[in-house]
């Protein structure tokens, strides 16, 4: 009986620990902006967009259900491209 006790109370320990590990950073998920009342994919994080200072909410990330959960806070900024391709020098 008391290692059947035991036993249970490790397995718990252990089950509780695994349920209240962090879930995951929501920046390393594919982000989206709201524009128009639409969600848009917003691009690479630094090259694509930045997220200046502010009291918003500049990304979110979905469950895939339709469901859209604040990830980044700040002001969306599209970061625009002049539109040449760089091209790495050679040493």
């Amino acid at each position: 009986m008391k290692w059947m006790i035991m036993t249970l109370v490790i397995s718990l320990s252990i089950g509780g620990a695994l349920a209240t590990t962090p879930q995951g950073d929501c920046r390393t998920q594919q982000q989206f902006f709201m524009t128009g009342g639409a969600y848009m994919p917003a691009g690479n994080f630094g090259i694509n967009y930045t997220c200046d200072a502010a009291l918003s909410t500049c990304t979110y990330t979905t469950d895939g259900f339709g469901n859209y959960f604040p990830c980044r806070s700040g002001a969306y900024h599209f970061i625009q491209l002049n539109g040449t391709p760089t091209k790495a020098t050679q040493k």
